[in-house]
């Protein structure tokens, strides 16, 4: 007994440990594991992600490539060229000549043609130096279009940002209007059990109650699609949880009307388009006058035949193979007017590209000041919306109090607590739309952000071309 006992009392410890070991790994397995928390975005990380792998962005990418490739084309032109060519033709007779009671063939049953052929174009009527310029405005075009893309994408995510902020508000102010009708509801049932008011009043705030929930249930929907609508501008899943922080502005823009237009009109990208529509066309007036001229180009020329494949033997000619050198020139001197009338449609796209600016002009003029009165009323609502929350709690509190007190009816606390919910509701639209406008009214001026309108902002002198 006494010798068994250290291998009893070991024993008992390596069950005690064993015991231990395999509770806490129950306890592991079994522990419910932390939801993980939701992605929470600011709204410089939203632009950063929709700027870098939005769809449109890489579509004007590939097109400005195109672009550049296609100046590459057109470069090409200048140089020379080189051509082969190889043939074989067959002979089934073969013709001779007689000399001296001699016959001798004139040709062979085989015959095979190598010609290397280098072309340089000296003039063309400027028409290639014209294509070239054609495609470098391209490729200006394409970048001017890139940056379009870049700040319709920006005014997306910012629009989609404060959107989705603006659902969120409806969302919470549905919940809290569910919560104070729940409470109502509570309260007309009690009074109703104590004979303190009528069953209409009873059935009135259930009838509400029922009606918020439904309003609420709408609102998550709306919270889902606006959540739905950000994801995909940032190229995330679209189904991902995700938040957002509040960077409302709620301060005054500090710049004028004239300061925005003035803006517009030097950095619009359209209008930069438009001006490159000019050049464009300009170009164009060239490449079809180049018809008026005669074309020169430099020919050198290596000619072999045989009778061979590899273009040996004849035995025929004296002269198997030849190299030629060869300036030439061709003009067109009548084809029915037809430049004539390719020069007068290329001036009257010239026109017609002027007339497009002076109209693309105009348009944005509009465009900014429509976004800039909408951003003042916006403005301006922020603080109206604002007065009316505080009254309508106010409104809202002396009258459950009243009612409490049984100086008030169940409808006018559901009165009053409706137009606390509208107004809570419009405060939260102002200003998110009042945040949007900002963004339509940076995108109008050309700018990705609004504070870059006003020059003086940032120590900066205006441009030249902006009209005072």
């Amino acid at each position: 007994m006494t010798m068994c006992s250290p291998f009893l009392t070991s024993l008992k410890t390596g069950g005690f440990i064993l015991t231990l070991l395999l509770f806490s790994w129950h306890t592991l397995i079994t522990r419910p594991v932390p939801a993980r928390a939701a992605e929470q975005y600011s709204l410089k990380e939203c632009l950063q992600m929709s700027l870098k792998s939005h769809p449109q962005l890489r579509v004007q990418h590939f097109r400005t490539i195109q672009a550049r490739e296609l100046s590459k084309v057109a470069k090409t032109e200048f140089l020379p060229k080189l051509d082969a060519g190889y043939s074989y033709m067959y002979r089934d007779k073969i013709n001779s000549y007689d000399i001296l009671d001699k016959s001798f063939p004139a040709n062979t049953h085989d015959v095979y043609n190598l010609d290397l052929i280098i072309t340089q174009p000296i003039f063309t009527g400027f028409s290639i130096i014209e294509n070239y310029r054609l495609a470098q405005i391209g490729i200006k075009q394409a970048q001017t279009e890139e940056r379009l893309a870049r700040l319709e994408v920006i005014y997306e995510t910012v629009s989609a940002y404060f959107n989705y902020l603006k659902q969120t508000r409806f969302a919470e102010t549905a919940s809290r209007t569910v919560e104070r009708l729940k409470s109502q509801a509570r309260d007309s049932q009690l009074f109703y059990d104590n004979e303190l008011i009528p069953l209409n009043e009873l059935l009135y705030s259930k009838v509400k109650l029922s009606q918020a929930r439904q309003q609420q249930r709408q609102v998550e929907n709306q919270l889902k699609l606006a959540r739905a609508r950000l994801a995909t501008i940032i190229q995330i899943d679209r189904d991902a949880e995700f938040t957002v922080n509040d960077e409302a502005v709620k301060k005054m823009v500090d710049f004028s009307l004239a300061q925005a237009t003035a803006t517009a009109l030097g950095k619009r990208p359209e209008l930069r388009l438009a001006n490159y529509a000019i050049d464009s066309a300009g170009h164009r007036v060239k490449l079809a006058q180049s018809d008026y001229y005669p074309t020169f180009s430099l020919t050198a020329q290596h000619h072999r035949m045989g009778d061979e494949f590899m273009v040996n033997g004849d035995g025929i000619t004296s002269t198997p193979y030849n190299t030629t050198l060869m300036i030439g020139a061709t003009w067109r001197l009548w084809e029915w007017n037809r430049s004539g009338h390719q020069v007068a449609r290329a001036r009257a796209a010239v026109e017609e590209a002027r007339q497009r600016l002076k109209d693309a002009a105009d348009e944005i003029s509009l465009e900014v000041k429509n976004n800039f009165e909408n951003a003042l009323t916006s403005y301006q609502n922020i603080a109206t919306a604002k007065d009316e929350v505080e009254l309508g709690k106010e409104n809202y509190r002396v009258t459950k109090l009243r009612f409490q007190n049984q100086l008030s009816t169940a409808t006018e606390v559901l009165d009053s607590q409706a137009a606390l919910t509208q107004s809570e509701a419009s405060y939260y639209n102002a200003l998110y739309e009042y945040n949007i406008q900002l963004a339509a009214l940076a995108r109008a001026s050309g700018v990705e952000d609004w504070h870059e309108i006003n020059p003086a902002a940032r120590g900066r002198k205006p441009s030249k071309n902006i009209n005072k």
